[in-house]
């Protein structure tokens, strides 16, 4: 990267920075929602006995096997959630790079 390159990602980086933290927020809200959505859907099974089993270990067999798609939901929510969040860290990281190299540029001028 030459100096004008270092200068442009520099002042891109924040908006960027910005949309990347607007998209944790979103997943967060979509993780938040999936976890709704899964409890409400336990409660239902649960309140209209559709959950039957005699002990405890075959209710949350007999609860996972009914919640199937809420659960991969869930697990898809989360999933974005955590690659927003590596998404937003690298392009944190990358801007306190440029800053540490315009910081030595400025020592080496």
């Amino acid at each position: 990267m030459n100096k004008q390159q270092i200068v442009d990602r520099l002042l891109a980086l924040p908006a960027e920075i910005g949309s990347a933290e607007d998209a944790v927020l979103e997943a967060n809200l979509h993780v938040l929602g999936a976890k709704v959505a899964l409890q409400a859907k336990e409660d239902m099974l649960l309140l209209s006995n559709a959950i039957d089993g005699k002990n405890a270990e075959i209710r949350a067999a007999q609860t996972r096997e009914k919640t199937v798609n809420e659960r991969g939901d869930l697990d898809e929510a989360e999933l974005n959630l955590k690659n927003a969040v590596t998404r937003l860290g690298r392009l944190r990281d990358e801007f306190k790079a440029l800053r540490a190299v315009v910081d030595l540029l400025k020592g080496a001028a």
